[in-house]
């Protein structure tokens, strides 16, 4: 797809016209007219890519992603080569569930420029979302050696290992995190925690790194040091909702389980947190608990929490299935990995 067609399709998603096709948005020119077009009133406004980034920039901050990708993708018509703001409508859509689109849009910049670090940073993360990790690694460390190479580390083509990474405060922060993910995920928690370092070293206060760094020493069941650190995260940044998931999370899994319960109050209400905490126990095995705090949940919210009845069924079914002698396993843990800003716990 060429470049006209891409941005001409990402302004057909977001002016309403999702049944319009790739062909047909390269054909028709309308969505740039009419007074009440967003993109019209942004063209009559903009005429330089400059300010079109700026507004775009505003607009992003304002909480109006409509305008924003509107703004971004006139300053790209000002200038092709514009490819930051090529890379914001990617986050844009990828913010909004916009896969495809996202990545037709960090295909584009690398296709053009293989080097962008905030496109590799992007696709990469997006890979990873995507549980390709084979792929995302391999864009992370692209991205790794980009950044080395601006700070004059390596030799060749060879990427110095985790020890002898360089950082400062231009280096990607999300990319050092991301490969601190993946080695979680393989169960190599110090590199994992070495990548985190790397990560704070950007950025010290940094809630995303604190979060993941905690939920690595949870993985690796070193519960003081999880705490210890979600709670310095929470000094940081108490709005930063993984966290206080997390932070929940081991609560209920050391048995802190009123404290678990407030923990998950500071996002949800208190009868999703008493759900929560009963489904950690009812992954635990943990029944007669479990059967308590999912009671206490319906109690709460008797017309409308139905999650909470699906789970005390599941108590119930768990219980007949141990008179009877069986075997099988209470419930797998759903927990996810913090570092691809997605909740630790996902209640059924």
């Amino acid at each position: 797809m060429n470049r006209n067609s891409l941005l001409l399709a990402m302004m057909a998603v977001l002016s309403g016209c999702q049944t319009m096709g790739p062909e047909q948005a390269s054909g028709s020119r309308s969505i740039y007219t009419g007074d009440n077009s967003v993109l019209y009133q942004v063209q009559k406004q903009i005429n330089s890519p400059d300010q079109g980034m700026q507004m775009a920039a505003m607009a992003y901050q304002a909480g109006n992603l409509d305008q924003a990708l509107f703004q971004y993708l006139r300053a790209i018509e000002l200038d092709p080569k514009r490819y930051s703001a090529l890379v914001w409508v990617g986050r844009i859509h990828r913010e909004r569930g916009n896969t495809q689109l996202a990545e037709m849009a960090f295909i584009d910049v690398l296709t053009n420029d293989p080097d962008n670090l905030d496109a590799l940073t992007e696709m990469g993360l997006l890979n990873l979302a995507k549980r390709d990790h084979e792929r995302a690694q391999e864009l992370l460390f692209k991205a790794v050696a980009v950044d080395q190479k601006r700070l004059g580390n390596g030799k060749g083509d060879s990427l110095p290992g985790v020890a002898e990474l360089k950082v400062d405060s231009q280096s990607p922060l999300k990319v050092y995190n991301g490969l601190g993910v993946l080695a979680d995920l393989r169960n190599d928690f110090p590199q994992a925690e070495a990548y985190y370092r790397l990560a704070m070293l950007i950025e010290p206060h940094s809630a995303l790194v604190h979060n993941s760094l905690g939920y690595s020493y949870y993985m690796a069941g070193q519960w003081p040091e999880a705490e210890r650190m979600y709670q310095r995260g929470m000094s940081y940044d108490a709005s930063y909702q993984p966290l206080w998931r997390n932070y929940g999370l081991l609560l209920a899994r050391m048995g802190r389980y009123e404290e678990a319960v407030s923990a998950f109050e500071q996002i949800e209400t208190r009868a999703e947190a008493s759900n929560d905490v009963g489904y950690v126990c009812l992954v635990e095995g943990k029944l007669d608990v479990a059967e308590q705090f999912f009671r206490s949940a319906i109690e709460q919210s008797p017309a409308h929490y139905a999650t909470a009845w699906e789970n005390l069924s599941r108590v119930q079914q768990i219980r007949q299935i141990r008179q009877l002698g069986g075997s099988q396993p209470v419930v797998e843990s759903v927990a996810s990995v913090p570092g691809v800003e997605v909740t630790a716990v996902a209640v059924p």
